[in-house]
């Protein structure tokens, strides 16, 4: 079967008997993905199976993940919607939801890591271990007297500002409103960043436009049968834990109730990633239940030095023990009570 048709398929649900689906998920697992028959049976036993790919350049990482879930698909769908919940894991340190507009109390449970504080207190443009926009370091230079005694915690409460006013401006703007990350000497834009992850993504483009337009264009349009929410996360990825801000999308055709598929767009990242697509489609299972099927791709900071080749080596392992934890959470609870 050619590798376009599997995707169709695949990744967007078309409507066809689930023996067929079975058979074309079977098939794609093998050919596409490179999982052995043991794997593939892993799979269909309702074990979470996962596996890096490569990517089109050094910056550029993606993992694959596959797992069965003996529930309903409307489940799964729904209890999304409860972000703390389908976030646990050994990785997620802390989770929340964001309301729109955004509000200093959605950040209720996050903290700053000790690392951060001292980033923040040495950051400047061009030189931080943050990644921020110069006018956000500019703002921390001018606003912040790291010697007062109450300093972390108006670090802590400058930080939360600025996170909630970025989740704001890019409620309002979209993709065009993400950072210029001033860190480097090197300025860079993460807005285009992720349309090089989109671009990476042809099968997104050609068999679900709808989508590829809203994630592209949000809020200017709204694709029918799509619903938005924005969380964030402080996750354990590498070295220093990581503070992230998600936009993400429920897609339903509603010409087609079994075309179904979740994509989360990392808007910000406080370290290693420049920009990130998760995609995830959901295709009936025979005999009851759904295949998750998860396709996870960034774009990130390629260390340098010596130790550059284990670092990418951690980073890349993270990314795909992340998509693991992702199905697994997930099965559990669309199986659970």
């Amino acid at each position: 079967m050619p590798r376009r048709a599997i995707l169709t398929l695949l990744l967007f649900g078309l409507s066809c008997p689930a023996w067929a689906q079975e058979s074309a998920v079977r098939t794609f697992l093998r050919r596409s993905i490179g999982l052995t028959e043991a794997q593939v049976a892993e799979v269909e036993a309702g074990r979470a199976v996962t596996r890096q790919l490569p990517g089109a350049d050094k910056p550029e990482m993606a993992a694959f993940g596959a797992v069965r879930v003996s529930a309903k698909k409307e489940v799964y769908l729904e209890r999304l919607r409860d972000v703390a919940r389908v976030r646990q894991g050994p990785s997620t340190l802390q989770t929340g939801r964001f309301r729109t507009p955004p509000s200093l109390e959605d950040l209720a449970a996050l903290t700053l890591e000790d690392g951060d504080f001292a980033a923040a207190r040495d950051c400047k443009p061009g030189d931080c271990d943050l990644k921020l926009a110069r006018t956000a370091l500019e703002r921390i230079r001018r606003e912040m007297d790291w010697k007062a005694p109450d300093a972390r915690a108006r670090a802590t409460l400058l930080m939360k500002q600025m996170l909630v006013e970025y989740v704001a401006a890019y409620q309002r703007g979209g993709t065009a409103e993400m950072a210029t990350y001033a860190d480097d000497a090197t300025p860079l834009d993460a807005s285009a960043e992720f349309r090089k992850v989109l671009g990476a993504s042809p099968y997104l483009v050609q068999y679900g436009p709808e989508l590829q337009r809203h994630l592209e264009a949000y809020p200017k349009g709204s694709a029918a049968g799509a619903e938005d929410l924005f969380y964030w996360t402080k996750d354990k990825f590498g070295p220093k834990p990581t503070i992230a801000l998600y936009h993400v999308t429920i897609w339903r055709d509603p010409a087609d109730p079994s075309r179904a598929a979740v994509a989360s767009k990392q808007i910000y990242a406080s370290h290693y990633f420049q920009a990130a697509l998760d995609l995830t489609a959901l295709l009936d299972a025979p005999a009851g239940g759904f295949y998750l099927l998860d396709l996870y791709r960034a774009r990130v900071d390629p260390p340098t030095g010596m130790l550059s080749g284990v670092l990418l080596g951690k980073i890349r392992g993270g990314i795909e023990q992340g998509v693991g934890e992702s199905l697994r959470t997930a099965k559990a609870r669309a199986e659970a009570p």
